[in-house]
């Protein structure tokens, strides 16, 4: 698959999204206290940056059901 320069650009973007939160809350627990504090719409944003299908089930489980 060719990726046009728009595209890499994104996905770089989206990565760095999700690294700024891994460093920032480096232990589940911290992760788990910032989740509880973030609204849907930030989690759902933390979970479209992600590739990995293990931190988007991790970040959806704190996802506020209304």
């Amino acid at each position: 698959m060719i990726f046009t320069d728009f595209q890499i650009k994104m996905n770089k973007e989206r990565r760095k999204v999700v690294k700024k939160f891994q460093r920032k809350y480096k232990t589940t627990s911290k992760k788990e206290e910032a989740l509880k504090k973030m609204e849907n719409k930030d989690i759902e944003f933390l979970i479209y940056c992600s590739n990995n299908i293990y931190a988007n089930i991790f970040y959806s489980k704190h996802l506020n059901r209304q």
